[in-house]
């Protein structure tokens, strides 16, 4: 039989594939497309929602481990740099529109 954790990364992992298809349909089909009507709400609400189930299983792993842990903007905003960096890489190779 396997443990809670992992039992909570399987989840983490799901999660992550659950965010991937919604990334894949907004880069499809639009932020805010419902797929004709079928969906009550818009790709952008569905990224969303992942994102926080994403956040949910975090939040459960830490309980896991017993460890205190939440999102640490530090971290976070070190990453948006690095992203930055590497998009103002990818306009100067050709690979992303300039900003106008």
């Amino acid at each position: 039989m396997k443990s809670k954790l992992t039992h909570l990364l399987a989840c983490a992992g799901e999660e992550c594939g659950e965010i991937q298809q919604v990334v894949g349909k907004i880069l499809r089909f639009g932020l805010f497309d419902t797929n004709d009507g079928k969906k009550k709400d818009t790709n952008w609400v569905e990224l969303r929602k992942e994102f926080h189930d994403l956040a949910a299983i975090f939040e459960m792993l830490c309980d896991e481990i017993d460890r205190v842990e939440t999102l640490d903007r530090k971290m976070i905003e070190k990453k948006k740099k690095r992203v930055l960096k590497y998009m103002e890489y990818a306009r100067d190779v050709g690979q992303l529109e300039k900003q106008t």
